[in-house]
């Protein structure tokens, strides 16, 4: 058993922490004494270290099984910069980059391997994975596993076959957000001995949750006016990608600094916005859901939802990345009366027919010329637009569609592209040699690159086109056209960059009329969406109090925040004197709008404030005149 000195020694020399945070420590003892562990733990509350760190502290190989390959490639590079010997497998690579890492994962050069859970289908990657000497098999993201959970991926179903190869080995599952119904069935999927859940606090005291009544007329002024009574940065959620871009621009003319995000954009147009928020240069991204997944940003003071969120599971897992630095954060719903109607509406949108994910399959292949029976693990550029025109569908339908696709394990987006060329070099320093005697014209370029990467004889290593080309007084395209003569000699494996979407085929082509969905299956995960939208609406309506509310969906109990609308607002119906001098006060300091009173942090509802400043009009209290409010 390894001891809690070695244990703090690797979390101060790896991350500079002192100490474990919530129930890190006991999540980590739990699986050294080789036990499967499920552990629920808040967002932000450092689910990955409970596996990174004592991947390090036992002899062997980590394996993380996560569904993003941003999140893979994030934490990679994360862990890279710390020393610390990563790697992942991803549809895009090719077959000889993916051998260079399962050789390396064999001879012990990889602590961990993070890999997509579609990847364990492979015949691949189990004939290497066999013979890896594994301390842990982590599951991030665990809750993908249950169909009770809001976002089930059949190939999740395929983790609990790899205990066949390491049966000794222990599980770790992790989720930010799980009901007790699939707290359950992701231990049972995961064929656990027995079940052993820790779960970690979910209060947040520091956060305040809202629900602001609105309508399409007033919810982007009563956005602008709480966007600009915050210090601090945060994120807008909205719900379609035209959304995102709309939005961004009406709050610009608010004087908002504000930059959407969502999946349509180039990767380059991600990239900036993203940097732009994190560097704090704008104060708001409005995104689609496709961002926030693995973002480190404590001081997030905001997360609003314009739209109704799809679920209350995906809501505390998004609501969850404001005030991670422990400082007063606000997360807020825009509640719509025609959104309600209109949320139902997505949910179905969001199950095209069984016909048309045929119809979409099929047209696939034919976009890319595939012939039937081949296609396994190529890649193409994606433009959803374009394809979508192409054959005369809505993009919409498009993009629901593939993401039925993807989960049902045929095909695969990857949003990121390949952000940088790649070059490995296969041949031995005498054949080399060998090479440069009977090509001089290459010698220039050869020496170059093993100049400025020093590895590149052992594994894919990134390479700059551009530093190329500067360093050898040559145009980018003729760098590009002698790598690609120097990959036909069989001196490199050479990986263009790509910044396009791309497309992957994680299986070979089939006729569209053998494709198999289970009905069962299918119409069960559309029930399933629809309940949750549902129990969304309940939560927008219930008068408790909103954080004892999500913690009890969660089967937490908890105390009324004392901080939430629903809680100020008791307080305010209960102590209307305090809240007259509270008013009082304010005004004494200088006019305010009504507004400022109405659906503001301290005050309460309308149906509270407003009875009250009618009340104090007609005492003469206070007076009204241009629109403000005075003493």
């Amino acid at each position: 058993m390894v001891g809690k000195e070695k244990l703090l020694e690797i979390l101060e020399r790896y991350w500079g922490y002192k100490d474990f945070r919530l129930i890190q420590e006991s999540v980590i003892s739990s699986i050294l004494s080789n036990k499967d562990t499920l552990a629920l733990m808040p967002t932000g509350g450092g689910k990955s270290l409970c596996y990174q760190v004592p991947a390090l502290a036992r002899p062997g190989l980590c394996l993380v099984v996560s569904p993003l390959i941003s999140l893979m490639v994030d934490q990679v590079n994360e862990l890279k910069d710390r020393g610390v010997p990563a790697r992942y497998i991803s549809s895009g690579m090719s077959r000889t980059e993916m051998e260079i890492i399962l050789n390396n994962c064999i001879n012990s050069r990889v602590k961990l391997l993070y890999v997509s859970p579609e990847r364990l289908k492979s015949e691949l990657f189990l004939s290497y994975f066999s013979k890896m000497r594994i301390n842990l098999i982590a599951i991030d993201e665990a809750h993908c596993i249950s169909q009770w959970g809001y976002d089930f991926r059949p190939a999740y179903l395929q983790i609990s076959s790899l205990r066949d190869y390491h049966p000794s080995v222990p599980f770790l599952a992790l989720t930010a957000s799980a009901t007790k119904e699939v707290l359950d069935d992701v231990c049972d999927k995961l064929n656990f001995e027995e079940k052993n859940i820790l779960s970690s606090k979910l209060e947040r005291d520091n956060i305040s949750f809202y629900v602001i009544d609105s309508n399409e007329e007033n919810k982007i002024p009563k956005m602008v006016e709480l966007i600009n009574r915050i210090d601090g940065i945060g994120i807008v959620y909205v719900r379609t990608r035209n959304k995102a871009k709309l939005l961004a621009q009406q709050l610009t003319s608010y004087n908002i600094k504000a930059l959407a995000y969502h999946g349509g954009m180039t990767i380059a147009e991600r990239n900036h916005n993203q940097e732009a928020w994190m560097e704090e240069r704008t104060k708001v991204i409005v995104a689609t859901t496709a961002f926030g997944m693995g973002i480190n940003k404590p001081n997030v003071r905001f997360v609003m939802h314009y739209h109704l969120p799809l679920s209350l599971e995906a809501y505390f897992q998004e609501a969850g990345r404001v005030g991670r630095d422990g400082e007063k954060a606000y997360g807020i719903i825009f509640n719509d009366e025609f959104d309600k109607i209109k949320l139902k509406d997505f949910v179905d949108f969001q199950y095209p027919n069984i016909d048309m994910l045929k119809t979409i399959y099929n047209a696939m292949g034919n976009y890319y010329k595939i012939p039937i029976g081949t296609g396994r693990d190529r890649r193409f550029d994606w433009d959803i637009f374009t394809f979508s025109e192409n054959y005369r569908l809505e993009p919409f339908l498009v993009a629901n569609s593939l993401r039925i696709l993807e989960n049902s394990g045929l095909v695969k987006i990857e949003d990121r592209g390949n952000l940088f060329s790649k070059i490995w070099m296969p041949v031995s320093k005498q054949d080399l040699y060998s090479f440069i005697q009977d090509n001089p014209a290459y010698e220039a370029l050869l020496n170059s690159l093993m100049s400025l990467y020093p590895f590149i004889m052992i594994d894919f290593v990134k390479i700059s086109e551009k530093r190329l080309a500067r360093t050898l007084y040559q145009a980018e395209t003729d760098i590009i056209d002698s790598l690609d003569r120097l990959e036909q000699y069989g001196i490199i494996h050479y990986e263009l960059r790509s910044m396009h979407p791309q497309l992957i085929f994680l299986d070979n082509r089939i006729k569209s009329q053998d494709l198999s969905f289970s009905k069962e299956s299918y119409y069960m995960m559309k029930e399933v969406s629809n309940n949750k939208a549902k129990e969304v609406i309940e939560y927008v309506n219930t008068k408790e109090c909103r954080q004892e509310y999500l913690l009890n969906y969660f089967g937490n109990k908890s105390k009324p925040c004392s901080i939430c609308d629903n809680c100020i607002d008791s307080y305010s119906q209960s102590n209307m004197d305090e809240v007259r001098k509270k008013i009082l006060s304010i005004l004494e300091k200088g006019k305010r709008p009504i507004s400022y009173f109405v659906d503001v942090f301290g005050f309460g509802k309308p149906d509270t404030i407003i009875p009250l400043l009618r009340q104090m009009l007609d005492n003469k209290e206070i007076s009204y005149k241009n629109g403000l409010l005075g003493d």
